[in-house]
């Protein structure tokens, strides 16, 4: 028997709307109770979501215009200085915060929607 994790489940996008190769931002609470904002993509058909803020300075990787992938497609991007990051792990591959990470948000797919977990405490999402 499986253990009902608590919480809340808040959608970020339907399903359909993340497809392979596009993103979708979204609003949340840190760790802290913070607002920040988030992206979630789908790469080789897996969820992947990460906290929008580049390790290297607390800015957005995108400009606001939900666009977090270089040219190739390969690698996520931060606009501001020029950070690579491997999208499938969030490490920093080249740049000036090689070798940090970005946080992962824990998302998942129920029904047609993509969500997360929001704790009931109030104290918002863990990252890792």
């Amino acid at each position: 028997m499986s253990e009902e994790i608590p919480g809340t489940v808040r959608r970020i996008a339907g399903s359909r709307e993340v497809t392979e190769g596009r993103s979708a931002s979204f609003n949340f609470r840190d760790q802290y109770g913070m607002p920040a904002d988030g992206f979630v993509f789908r790469l080789r058909g897996e969820l992947f979501a990460y906290r929008n803020q580049c390790p290297h300075q607390p800015l957005s990787l995108d400009y606001g215009d939900n666009e977090f992938f270089d040219e190739t497609g390969d690698y996520l991007l931060c606009r501001n200085h020029g950070a690579m990051f491997d999208p499938a792990t969030g490490k920093c591959v080249a740049g000036p915060c090689a070798g940090a990470f970005l946080r992962r948000i824990e998302v998942f797919e129920e029904g047609e929607s993509i969500c997360y977990r929001e704790p009931d405490e109030g104290t918002g999402l863990e990252l890792e």
